[in-house]
């Protein structure tokens, strides 16, 4: 317990201290509406929870959205694939029903350059050479065969059939077939000297080898 004297030097600071303080403009109004600490830290707690709680939902939500996507290129991928494999079996299916049409169309045109070719060294009589009419003739069958030629081909390309490429070049096993060999010592062994048959290929692809004579030098 404080002791008398104790009392009386508290009660005498504080009633100094009351006398020395400014008058306060805070209305009790104004205090009622002040916000203790107790109050601001509870509401501070709370509004942090719920800033955890959001971010923990936003963080799934990024998740269940990158599952999404991720599924979505799977699925992408799969089905890219898938279009990929149809389309090279449709292109596989659509070159063996054009084979077999192709391959005659190569006979067809290769019959009508030998004629024209036959045609172009056709020596006339010397009597129907001045007449005029067998020269008139032969040149009138040539033309014709001329166009056919131009008209086959013009489908060929059409149909992406391209010529293989043979002479003065190195031999390919892959699209030549070697049917002769010749002995020039001149040219370097392996190198195509002429073509007997042309080749193609249809859309890249071999549809008929090239039958060729190749250079063979004899060994010294």
């Amino acid at each position: 317990m404080l002791s008398t004297d104790k009392k009386e030097q508290l009660l005498a600071r504080f009633s100094a201290y009351l006398d020395a303080a400014p008058a306060s403009d805070v209305t009790p109004d104004q205090a009622s509406r002040d916000v203790d600490l107790y109050s601001l830290f509870t509401e501070l707690a709370a509004l942090k929870t719920e800033v955890k709680i959001e971010s923990r939902q936003v963080k799934s939500a990024i998740e269940e959205f990158k599952t999404v996507t991720e599924l979505l290129r799977d699925n992408n991928q799969q089905l890219s694939n898938e279009l990929t494999s149809r389309h090279r079996e449709e292109k596989a299916q659509q070159q063996s029903i054009e084979r077999p049409l192709l391959l005659e169309l190569l006979e067809l045109r290769d019959r009508i350059e030998a004629g024209t070719t036959a045609a172009a060294a056709y020596p006339p009589g010397l009597w129907a050479w001045l007449r005029g009419r067998a020269s008139r003739h032969v040149a009138s069958l040539q033309e014709g065969m001329d166009i056919t030629l131009r008209r086959l081909d013009s489908l060929l390309s059409r149909y992406q059939v391209t010529k293989i490429e043979t002479q003065n070049r190195p031999l390919d096993p892959h699209c030549m077939q070697v049917m002769e060999t010749g002995n020039q010592p001149d040219r370097v062994d392996g190198i195509i000297l002429s073509e007997q048959r042309k080749g193609y290929l249809h859309q890249g692809t071999l549809l008929r080898p090239a039958e060729v004579v190749v250079n063979k030098r004899e060994k010294s």
